[in-house]
């Protein structure tokens, strides 16, 4: 794998990887456009006994101030195979730009979902969704790798899991579970709607979204899950049902953000990272922001809502140390 070796780069920045703008130095970093450059890396990583870590647009990831002592893989595996109403798609495609591809083709089924920033591996991962749609709904199966198991370029041991093996819940799957697994790819199976009718959901749909989230926020989007009530014990919901308008539950969940509004989150600052003035769940990096800071930032908001409600928080972002 000695040709391999030309195309890392050395010491290179995380925060030009992430949308929040912050993190240490990579001790190296490598680009795989295709599942064989993503192996070949990652086992270039176990032949160097280095830690190795795959990630997509960096939307959802904090990375540490003191960087990542490995190997980080961005995958950008973006092929795009449609057949009828089923298509495959490469895990390091970008999830927008997917969207629109499928809105052209008159396929229905993730319209809604236009804004939510990231890759197809991203939202598999943490089941993203919006609007009453969830990147599960449509999907048939998807391409794994055991990044543990002995592999070669040539007997990769790829596994294609079902829909219902992927254990999807709210923005959870087996893939936090199971981290070795790599998501290399997926297959969809979409209905036929009319293009016009798709785009012009997307496109309300965009505009809606960057009422919160303004172009060029150095942000991870929501910062915290929202709250599914029914996972709540009893004398918990019923506590936070005297203290609440039950306007605000939707599809059985609450926002978080709208509890962060009620304890007085917005505007909260800590270094270079703040609260927005307009939304508690939006937490941004004013320029020069540390991940230690968000850590804090972080911390203070889960005791406000658990000293006001009992409920504990959970982050939707994750953090890559």
């Amino acid at each position: 794998m000695a040709h391999i070796n030309k195309k890392f780069i050395k010491n290179y920045s995380l925060h030009k990887l992430t949308s929040m703008q912050i993190g240490g130095p990579a001790k190296y970093f490598f680009v795989a456009k295709t599942e064989k450059k993503l192996i070949e890396a990652m086992l270039w990583a176990k032949d160097k006994k280095i830690k190795c870590k795959i990630i997509g647009e960096g939307s959802n990831i904090v990375a540490s101030d003191k960087g990542y002592h490995g190997l980080i893989i961005q995958n950008s595996i973006k092929h795009i195979q449609t057949t009828n109403n089923k298509v495959n798609v490469g895990s390091g495609k970008n999830l927008l730009k997917f969207i629109f591809k499928l809105n052209s083709l008159g396929l229905t089924g993730m319209e809604k979902m236009a804004g939510i920033p990231g890759t197809i591996g991203g939202a598999i991962y943490g089941c993203a969704g919006a609007y009453g749609q969830e990147i599960k709904d449509c999907l048939l199966r998807v391409k794994v790798v055991d990044a543990s198991a002995q592999l070669s370029t040539s007997n990769p041991k790829a596994m294609w899991l079902t829909r219902n093996r992927c254990e999807f819940d709210y923005r959870n799957s087996i893939f936090k579970k199971n981290l070795n697994w790599v998501i290399l790819g997926a297959e969809f199976k979409f209905k036929k709607e009319n293009p016009k009718k798709l785009k012009k959901i997307s496109s309300d749909i965009i505009k809606l979204r960057e009422q919160k989230y303004q172009p060029g926020l150095l942000c991870p989007g929501s910062f915290f899950k929202n709250i599914i009530l029914k996972d709540l014990p009893a004398k918990t919901r019923i506590d936070l049902f005297k203290k609440i308008d039950k306007g605000k539950i939707k599809y059985g969940k609450l926002a978080s953000g709208y509890l962060l509004d009620l304890v007085g989150a917005k505007g909260v600052k800590t270094g270079k990272i703040k609260v927005a003035d307009y939304h508690g769940n939006l937490i941004l990096n004013q320029g020069g922001g540390k991940a230690s800071d968000v850590a804090k930032i972080a911390k203070i908001l889960k005791n406000k809502v658990r000293k006001e409600f009992g409920i504990e928080l959970e982050e939707e972002v994750q953090y890559l140390k």
